[in-house]
């Protein structure tokens, strides 16, 4: 029973993290500067002005900065692995998938409108700033930031 609540939790914090880092950091421009450049005014740039698609994710590694940060979630919640090892594995996981649905939603880009309607919306609908979860809209309907 621990493990499964361990896999469950770690599920779910794993879509809050995503919903909180990208709401929180990546959005904003007055406190995370560079970060919002980086990902706003020059992925979401990229995406608009070409129907969703983002050249940067032809290839495997498609940023420096998404690797990056991405490795830096797994190491910074390392110490969870000693106490609570299934809840950890669950936010690895939770990071690659990200990363892969994240990646094919910007590459093979009918398969993301059609799988992941809501990050579609997010970077083509009317407002950019809504619609924050990527893999899941879990966190964004619980929150009233659900638009699509």
């Amino acid at each position: 029973m621990f493990i499964f609540l361990q896999l469950i939790f770690g599920w779910l914090y794993g879509h809050i993290f995503e919903y909180v880092a990208h709401r929180y950091v990546l959005h904003n421009r007055k406190k995370f500067k560079q970060l919002y450049r980086n990902h706003f005014k020059q992925h979401h740039n990229i995406s608009r002005k070409n129907g969703m698609y983002d050249k940067n994710y032809n290839k495997l590694i498609s940023s420096k900065f998404e690797s990056i940060a991405l490795s830096v979630i797994a190491i910074v919640h390392l110490p969870l692995l000693f106490y609570v090892p299934y809840f950890y594995a669950m936010i690895v996981w939770s990071v690659c998938a990200y990363y892969m649905l994240h990646r094919i939603s910007h590459v093979r880009t009918n398969w993301g409108e059609k799988w992941l309607p809501w990050h579609h919306a997010h970077h083509m609908g009317k407002n950019q700033h809504m619609n924050w979860g990527v893999r899941l809209p879990i966190i964004d309907k619980l929150t009233g930031t659900s638009q699509y």
